[in-house]
């Protein structure tokens, strides 16, 4: 269905991708941004107790607005990484993705290392596909079945054209793709998510996207996984510090976004790792936050270290809705200000 460029590559980077990401150092030098903000206190009229962090996503209440961001899938450590992050979701009522299905739809025998609703079956799932490889013989079925083989609510669809230039067998061809997803959008019958990968989607991009009939989209910006550094860690042959400065910081592609996207549910993903960072990104108009290097890292050991830690950003978060005077979610909104210098 998909135009091979190097399968066994393919299936092998996944791995290299995983032990890149928990032996290196792969996160971006500068911040995701949201130091330049600061929530604005106020005294709260109810018990801290009320507190109350759920959210509806697509017709689905969460415990909290949080996604285990797309992390990994077709890879000899694929399998226990996803089991441990589904089985942590599935307690923890959170939505995951699973990482690029790319390998699965060209060897259907990895689908085993996607599957995760043996031990996930309540939670909000999504797919997670390349929207370039619609250039390289991806289709509206192979989109279909992305999402219905692993049983999934939705479908993600991520933007990387600097990884693929960085990749030796990358697919470089980005022609006429908005219009190809304008053309998916049009009757596919599950949510579709566009997604950066770590780089944020600038004013242009996002004006772009506004005209396409997307669910949501994911902002994915710099400050966490960079993932020219990832692909540098595999190939020593790419110099890597003309791209530093390439990017949008989370904080400043969040605002962008909630601005030119009023109406489209936006996602707040790039280097956010504490849950008053959460809250600083749901004050400013996130939907949900989504974080996925740390969740990697927390996987590798066990479900019950990803509860853990999810339990203490869940504290944290609640701490911060409490600083602000919000007993929910909708009370947070706009509870924030640039920092005065």
């Amino acid at each position: 269905m998909i135009r091979a460029t190097g399968d066994e590559y393919i299936g092998r980077i996944k791995d290299l991708h995983i032990k890149a990401c928990l032996q290196q150092d792969v996160e971006f030098e500068t911040t995701n941004g949201f130091e330049a903000y600061q929530l604005t206190g106020n005294l709260p009229d109810f018990s801290f107790e009320k507190i109350d962090t759920s959210c509806e996503l697509f017709g689905r209440t969460l415990s909290m607005p949080l996604l285990i961001s797309p992390l990994t899938g077709g890879g000899k450590e694929s399998l226990r990484i996803n089991k441990n992050l589904a089985e942590a979701a599935q307690r923890l009522n959170i939505a995951m993705a699973v990482g690029s299905q790319t390998i699965m739809l060209k060897h259907p025998e990895t689908l085993s290392s996607f599957y995760v609703r043996d031990v996930a079956p309540d939670i909000l799932l999504f797919a997670n596909l390349g929207l370039v490889h619609l250039n390289y013989g991806l289709d509206r079925d192979g989109c279909l079945k992305a999402v219905e083989s692993i049983g999934a609510d939705g479908l993600i669809l991520y933007l990387n054209p600097l990884q693929e230039i960085l990749q030796k067998e990358g697919a470089k061809n980005f022609q006429g793709l908005l219009a190809k997803l304008a053309q998916l959008c049009e009757d596919f019958p599950y949510p579709i998510i566009v997604k950066e990968i770590g780089f944020g989607f600038s004013d242009k991009v996002l004006m772009k996207l506004k005209e396409i009939r997307i669910a949501a989209v994911d902002v994915a910006g710099k400050g966490g996984t960079n993932w020219a550094k990832v692909e540098w860690s595999l190939n020593d042959g790419i110099q890597i510090e003309p791209y530093e400065e390439f990017g949008v910081p989370t904080a400043e592609a969040l605002r962008k976004a909630v601005e030119i996207m009023p109406e489209v549910p936006v996602f707040a993903s790039g280097g956010i790792r504490t849950g008053v960072e959460m809250a600083k990104a749901l004050a400013m108009g996130a939907k949900c936050v989504g974080m996925g290097l740390p969740f990697l890292k927390w996987a590798y050991q066990s479900a019950d270290r990803v509860v853990e830690e999810v339990r203490k950003l869940s504290e944290e978060l609640k701490a911060s809705m409490w600083y602000v005077g919000a007993k929910d979610l909708e009370g947070l909104r706009g509870k924030i200000k640039p920092r005065m210098i």
